[in-house]
């Protein structure tokens, strides 16, 4: 028993003393389902909640209700022109509606009169442009990444997708990550003048990248950047979210509690990490909650 217990103990100042390793978290926001879809519209967080189908907002240190539509499935968000675009995974919608909360339109298919199969992530280029990904969850490798330029209907500019899930466009606009979920990879495009993507090809295999610092899977599901090159990965499977500079270089992994972690995104000043934390079961309680940790490339 003594053994087992100094190894259990080497083992534990192993995990902590791992360069690149930090866990320190704040719990900003509790009682959530399901939550997803983290956003900063000035310094308000605005996040959506897959399991109850709505769009809240963190103001003061209270989460306020701004949205909802019953079965919509609401999983990711961006702010264009004053509005936001949810995501409505559950009824192929993707849905403009106001900071206020008004309903403003609604599309549900591209531009070839084809439907949306379950709208993921969203993300904006220099352009005002929208990438969003369909993940189309149950036909492997028939994930696609549409563009929606304003007043336009989307249309794919990537198939073949193993499940495609957070987007977001590189700090220097010439480049695009997509998560492919279910090979627990990232995707990188070249993105073209008209908006187009060219060159696909595989930027992190995470299970590779990773596998030092955690064991089993090591799923992406939200992608963010910030204008200094560094990409933010939240993991659905993995223990927290992960740094790497734009070369694809590990800078640092953030251990988190709870068991998924769907989404993230960086505060205004640059400072602090907000993200998303739940669990196997969220239909079933209000375990969730929003983090909030310090950012480790805050300054570099």
């Amino acid at each position: 028993m003594k053994k087992m217990m100094a190894t259990l103990i080497v083992l534990l100042l192993l995990i902590v003393s791992k360069p690149g390793w930090t866990e320190s978290e704040d719990l900003v926001a509790s009682g959530l389902r399901f939550p997803e879809g983290t956003i900063f519209v000035g310094d308000i967080l605005y996040f959506v909640d897959y399991a109850t189908s709505s769009v809240f907002r963190l103001k003061d240190g209270s989460v306020q209700s701004v949205w909802h539509q019953d079965n919509c499935g609401a999983n990711g968000l961006v702010e264009v022109q004053g509005n936001l675009l949810v995501a409505c995974y559950d009824t192929g919608l993707v849905i403009r509606i106001g900071l206020d909360g008004k309903t403003i339109a609604s599309i549900s298919r591209d531009s070839s009169g084809q439907p949306l199969i379950n709208p993921n992530d969203l993300t904006k280029d220099p352009k005002g442009g929208v990438y969003f990904t369909a993940s189309a969850e149950n036909a492997r490798k028939s994930g696609k990444v549409y563009y929606l330029l304003p007043d336009g209907l989307p249309h794919p500019v990537a198939t073949g997708v193993d499940y495609a899930n957070g987007v977001a466009v590189s700090a220097d606009g010439r480049h695009l990550y997509v998560g492919e979920s279910a090979q627990d990879r990232i995707l990188i495009f070249d993105i073209l003048a008209d908006g187009s993507l060219a060159n696909r090809r595989t930027f992190l295999d995470l299970n590779t990248v990773l596998a030092r610092d955690s064991g089993g899977r090591h799923t992406p599901d939200g992608i963010r950047t910030d204008k200094h090159g560094h990409i933010f990965v939240s993991l659905y499977r993995g223990g927290g979210c992960a740094i790497f500079d734009a070369g694809g270089k590990l800078i640092s992994q953030i251990a988190l509690s709870g068991e998924h972690h769907a989404n993230l995104s960086i505060s205004p000043d640059e400072k602090f990490i907000f993200g998303t934390i739940s669990y196997d079961s969220p239909l079933a309680g209000s375990s969730g909650g929003l983090y909030r940790v310090p950012n480790p490339v805050f300054g570099r």
